[in-house]
């Protein structure tokens, strides 16, 4: 498996896990989820670099771009709800939190899915 499948399937792995502590009523939740928003922060950075290190991607740069373009928009919708939401505002407005990682995560979901699709192609 080449390093950026690896990734991905981390990064995956990492925003279900945020998704089920943001639908959880346990009282470590927020902790839950500002642990785990670390762990994709690091994901994230480490697939930019696999993004442009992968054989595949380097043998059909349109496809590259694309791939890229379609990273950024899920990083930059990301960065809005983070700024949105840190954690005393998730404290204040839980419900609206919820709309929000409904949101961000069919986002996501999106993302993962046409890049597990693409790779899957090359």
């Amino acid at each position: 498996m080449a390093e950026l499948d690896r990734i991905l399937g981390e990064a995956q792995e990492t925003h279900k896990q945020m998704q089920a502590a943001a639908k959880s009523s346990h009282e470590r939740a927020v902790r839950d989820i500002v642990r785990l928003r670390t762990r994709f922060a690091t994901l994230v950075a480490e697939m930019m670099g696999a993004i442009r290190g992968d054989v595949r991607l380097q043998a059909s740069p349109d496809l590259a771009r694309e791939f890229e373009a379609k990273f950024f928009e899920m990083r930059q919708a990301l960065a809005q709800h983070q700024t949105n939401w840190r954690s005393t505002n998730i404290d204040e407005d839980p419900a609206g939190y919820r709309q929000s990682v409904d949101q961000l995560g069919r986002k996501q979901d999106e993302f993962y899915a046409w890049a597990h699709g693409t790779l899957a192609r090359l």
